[in-house]
């Protein structure tokens, strides 16, 4: 059975907002630090979580360290790698929950 995107995004607690920000980040298993600090995008972004667009494979349930500058505020965020899957360019789009909610986010993409 598919799954729409409506459908997914009623599931969601927290609107997602399609917008983009640069993030770099370190991505982690265990204590292990398993990449340098690299960059990538955001393909969408909510309180809980983002999608992001990155060139390095990542596994999910991994951690993951992000710093980003959302218009004018900074955040470093944590959070856990939910979903992998590698683009046909080449590059990997991952899910990532973050591991407190991010009020700062709360009114991203409001007019």
């Amino acid at each position: 059975m598919m799954t729409t995107q409506q459908e997914v995004a009623e599931r969601r607690k927290h609107p997602r907002i399609t917008e983009l920000f640069l993030v770099s980040y370190v991505n982690k298993e265990g204590s292990e630090q398993k990449t340098p600090v690299s960059m990538g995008r955001t393909l969408d972004i909510s309180r809980s979580g983002a999608r992001l667009e990155i060139d390095r494979e990542v596994k999910p349930d991994s951690r993951m360290e992000l710093d980003m500058a959302v218009r004018d505020t900074r955040l470093v965020v944590q959070g856990r790698v939910v979903r992998v899957e590698r683009t046909e360019q080449g590059r990997y789009t991952v899910g990532i929950e973050f591991d407190t909610l991010q009020d700062a986010l709360a009114g991203v993409g409001s007019a």
